[in-house]
């Protein structure tokens, strides 16, 4: 088989009193490197010493093993992982039969494309979970005060969920984007949904609540009209997240006119 260049080895010995146990499918000891993708999608070489194999109680077998660049004890599903090398970096295929010549599991890869709905999904709440975190919400609320929402005031929003998306290791891809920005024109936050973020975003650090309101302004100023609707809300989230009412003196300072 070819040998695969790319994925690092483990060559790092176990911790202290961090030794495989016996028993189970019998593969203790055994040095791989996983090539393994998370479920925020981001894909790493994960250098491993097998411990031993365990059901999931998604049906999903996890591998049990010490993770050499996590220096831990570390679970690995099965349906994430994408190839498998041996410690001198042989590639391991096809998995199927690995699996069960090597380690006793009865477990397809094709099984995991049942489970890849599962896994986007599991993605995709990550990146609305980033979003909210980030004001999406709010940000919204004020694009809808005036009734309409503009191209431009979407794409400021889409800017700053891929931003905040990519400080958190999440890169996104052109198809994300486009199911990012349908799900904002959808959107329509009551006042239970603004109130929640609100409480959210309490906890947050003063300097990120200003960016918030910042980022608020940003999305009213994209169609070049503010709104005093817009403005109204905006110093309402102002009031909640800073304690004080700044944005509509600094509104009203700029070019900009409130309608």
């Amino acid at each position: 088989m070819p040998k695969k260049t790319g994925p690092p080895r483990p060559n790092r010995p176990l911790s202290a009193g961090m030794n495989p146990p016996s028993g189970g499918a019998g593969i203790g000891g055994l040095l791989l490197v996983i090539e393994y993708q998370d479920a925020a999608g981001r894909r790493r070489f994960r250098p491993v010493t097998l411990w031993s194999i365990k059901p999931g109680r998604d049906g999903v077998p996890r591998l049990l093993g010490y993770s050499h660049d996590q220096g831990d004890l570390r679970s690995f599903r099965l349906d994430r992982i994408l190839s498998i090398a041996d410690a001198d970096g042989v590639l391991q295929e096809p998995l199927d039969v690995f699996y069960r010549q090597v380690l006793g599991v009865s477990w397809s890869p094709a099984r995991a494309e049942i489970s890849a709905a599962d896994r986007a999904g599991e993605r995709w709440a990550v990146i609305r979970r980033v979003a909210r975190e980030n004001g999406l919400v709010l940000a919204v609320a004020v694009a809808r005060a005036d009734l309409q929402m503009s191209g431009e005031e979407v794409t400021v929003m889409l800017d700053r969920v891929e931003a905040a998306c990519a400080a958190g290791g999440i890169d996104l891809s052109p198809d994300d984007l486009e199911r990012a920005g349908r799900w904002i024109r959808r959107m329509r936050p009551s006042a239970d949904a603004v109130g929640k973020n609100l409480r959210e975003l309490d906890a947050a650090a003063p300097a990120v609540k200003a960016k918030l309101i910042e980022f608020c302004l940003a999305v009213a100023d994209s169609d070049g009209f503010r709104h005093h609707r817009e403005l109204t809300l905006i110093d309402q989230f102002s009031r909640a997240l800073l304690g004080e009412s700044l944005t509509l003196r600094r509104a009203f300072g700029g070019d900009g006119q409130a309608g």
